[in-house]
């Protein structure tokens, strides 16, 4: 199953990257995430390794995760596993950020092999994918949000500064 999803936001690429890469400012757009522990020396690097605490209806899930490509404010890549996904299922997910001048795009990737799922999960892919996007679409929504008011308060911050001197 492969998911994309692509939006525009009034922010600059370091502005938005805070949310993507800080694990409180994450909480704060996926509102289903509980918690990540980094498990690795390095916190955040190619291979550095977590352990991530999701919320999933009334049950906290348990993933583990490594990062597999990190280049800020650029891309940010992690593997998932565990959790709610069958034993050898791993998901890989992107995040992309492209500088627009004045506004950002982010792309967000989502890829699991479905071949080695087995029925009946391989049969309610159809129902995951749709469940997936209206998720999807919410999380961005709030970080559209929370990062343009971030730019908005960063640019009057700027602005009274100026004055002010």
């Amino acid at each position: 199953m492969h998911v994309e999803f692509r939006v525009e936001m009034r922010c600059t690429p370091w502005q938005l990257w805070p949310f993507l890469d800080e694990v409180e400012k994450q909480k704060l757009w996926l509102t289903t995430l509980v918690e990540v522990v980094a498990t690795s020396q390095v916190p955040r690097a190619v291979g550095a390794t977590f352990d991530m605490r999701v919320r999933e209806g009334r049950r906290i899930s348990r993933y583990e995760g490594r990062v597999h490509a990190y280049d800020p404010p650029k891309h940010l890549g992690v593997l998932l596993w565990g959790g709610s996904f069958q034993p050898g299922v791993v998901m890989k997910v992107d995040y992309r950020v492209a500088d627009l001048g004045a506004s950002s795009r982010l792309e967000y990737y989502a890829e699991i092999d479905t071949e080695s799922l087995r029925p009946p999960v391989k049969w309610a892919i159809p129902i995951a994918r749709v469940f997936a996007f209206f998720q999807i679409r919410y999380f961005f929504g709030n970080l559209t949000r929370l990062a343009e008011a971030a730019a908005r308060a960063e640019a009057k911050s700027k602005s009274t500064a100026r004055r002010s001197n």
